[in-house]
This record gives structure tokens, sequence and C-alpha cells, in this order.
């Protein structure tokens, strides 16, 4: 499992006091259905992957990229036509972060790998092939998407060494994309910390992009960011965090920034943006750690940035995913709960 998202998993159980909860759901029965804003129906889509970072949809099926750590089982994970219950697909990763589909292919992302699976058939990928492996020194990737370029884009993960300092490996704090077949890799927007998850809106050619902000020092109050990750932007990380407007002179600014929020003892939480879905001109956000006033959450915004509201609330644990599907929203949790509501 990728040490960023590993030590935010801990770290907001911890702050929120949720590891109760997200460890007695087994016992207790399903966690109660978050609450959507406009009072429209949530219903629990799956269950069944402890950790779920991505959701990509094919023909009928429902795939969901699930990390590995401690008693979580990770890979990838199949949601059938009328099943409620998510199963690993056998000879898939033991671990995955990001998944994205199109034309009957399963993109994803394991370690310094994309590999593709094809001809699924309805209990096991029949092909695969592994379209990109970086150096040992390579973090690997994050999430995934597919762009109106027909290209793969991918968030490159961060070494946790270099937690607010440039990460020297290779491709560090950048939004890349590559061709199809794993080829012509290119640095789309550098100057990100930790690129997390993207999606593509309609009509718009640059990807929305979730950007985690320092850990260390504990409690610095910069902020997360969703960015358009244009070609050529640069974002400014090490130099600037968007913490202060000084340091960020020139720089591509960010479409939002997540402040980061009051906490216990005066401290300050960082809202943790992580999976990311469009419908139409809005963008729905997964918030792992969310507001002081809601919690955890997925909030609305539109594509221009604005309009910023909370849309699914009420959830027991910190949430994860956000995918979306003709006009639905789908929302997974450290539950191992998929919700599924109208966008």
């Amino acid at each position: 499992m990728n040490k960023s998202i590993r030590n935010a998993v801990i770290t907001a159980l911890l702050l929120l006091g949720l590891a109760a909860p997200a460890a007695s759901q087994a016992a207790d029965g399903p966690p109660p259905l978050p609450k959507a804003a406009d009072g429209a129906k949530v219903k629990r889509f799956a269950t069944g992957v402890g950790i779920p970072t991505q959701i990509a949809f094919s023909g009928r099926n429902a795939f969901i990229s699930g990390a590995a750590e401690g008693p979580y089982k990770g890979g990838v994970f199949v949601v059938r036509p009328g099943a409620k219950k998510a199963v690993k697909v056998p000879g898939t990763p033991k671990s995955a972060f990001g998944i994205v589909a199109r034309g009957g292919k399963v993109y994803v992302s394991s370690g310094r790998k994309v590999i593709v699976f094809s001809r699924f058939d309805g209990k096991k990928f029949r092909g695969h092939k592994a379209i990109f492996t970086g150096p040992k020194s390579f973090t690997g990737f994050s999430g995934l998407a597919i762009g109106p370029d027909r290209r793969l884009y991918a968030g490159v993960t961060l070494n946790q060494k270099y937690d607010n300092s440039a990460d020297p490996s290779k491709y560090g704090n950048s939004v890349v994309s590559m061709k199809l077949d794993g080829k012509n890799v290119k640095v789309v927007s550098k100057g990100l910390r930790q690129p997390w998850m993207m999606t593509f809106a309609p009509g718009i050619k640059d990807p929305f992009v979730s950007v985690l902000g320092p850990d260390q020092p504990a409690g610095n109050g910069a902020p997360d960011l969703i960015v358009k990750a244009r070609p050529g932007a640069d974002f400014g990380f090490p130099s600037c965090t968007w913490l202060t407007e000084a340091a960020c002179d020139g720089l591509t600014e960010p479409l939002v920034r997540l402040e980061a929020q009051p906490g216990p003892k005066d401290s300050l939480n960082q809202q943790s943006p992580m999976g990311i879905g469009a419908i139409g001109s809005k963008l729905y956000v997964a918030l792992f750690s969310g507001t002081a006033e809601a919690g955890p959450q997925v909030m609305r915004m539109k594509t221009d940035g604005s309009g910023i509201k909370p849309f699914l609330t009420g959830f027991v644990a910190p949430v994860l995913s956000v995918s979306t599907h003709k006009g639905f929203v789908y929302a997974g949790d450290l539950t191992g709960s998929i919700y599924k509501v109208r966008g």
C-alpha cells in the first residue's frame, strides 16, 4: 500500500476517532447510509473492498481497485450485474491503486506498473499485459484517467522522504500522460506535491486533479488543492505550497484551495481530497477527513471552481473514492462500502 495513503488512513482514524466504527461493521452489520444534501436516495451499491481507491465501469461490470494494508486484501474486484458483493478477480495484483476502462480493456496502476487487462469472461481476465514498468527509483502511479486525446493520464505517487521537498524520483511531483500502449510518456504538469486522483469533464481537454498538501510539520496549515492540469503548468511545489501568496508569484494557480480545518487543541487538519469525478459541469470530490462541521464527505462544485457545497455527508469512516457513471455518483469509504446516488 502506498505510504501516503497508509499514513492518511491511520492518521484520520486516530484524529477522527473512527477506528472502532470502521473495524466493527462486520460484527454490527452494514454502516448507516450517508445522506445527500438534495434529498436524493442513497443506495448501498456494493461491499467487500476494504480500501476502495477508484472505480471503473466496463459493459455491465464495475471494477474496483483496492489497496492492501494489514487485514485488508487488495487487488482488482468486480461487481457483476445484480450483485451486492464485490469479489476479487483472480490473477490481478495483490494491491491496485488506479483503474480506468476503455473499449473492453481495464487499465490498472499497481506499484511501478500499469497493467492492461482484457477479455473478461465473467470470472477472470483472459488477457493481461504490463504496458509500463518504471525504474526502481520510480514510486508508482496514483489515479488514472483517459483523456479526450485518447491518452492515459496518471498522477505520480510521492516518496514520503520528500514530504515537503522536491521528489527526485522519476517524474516526481507531476502528472504525466502516455499512449494507451504505454509509450511516449510526457510530463503534463509539475510542481504538485502529491497528485492523487483525476477526472475529465465533458468538453474540457485537461484533467481535474486532487492534490494533497504537505503533512510535515504537523498542523502546518498548507491547503490541499484541486487543479486543472494544463500542459506546461507549474504549481510551484516545494517552493510554493499556496500557504502564502508571496512564494507563489508567477506560478500556475490552483482551481481551488481547500483550507486546513480547525481541530482539537488548536490543531489544523487537512481536508484531504481523494477521489474525483465529473457529471456535466459539476465535479464531485471525496474529502477523506472533510470539514470541521461535517467531517468526511463528498463535496460538489462547478468546473470553474465556484459553488462548493457538501453533497454527501454522514459517513462513519473516511471517504476514499468517488467515480461517476451515467449520471450517478459512486463513493467508497473505509467501511468497505460503495454508495450510489444520482448526481
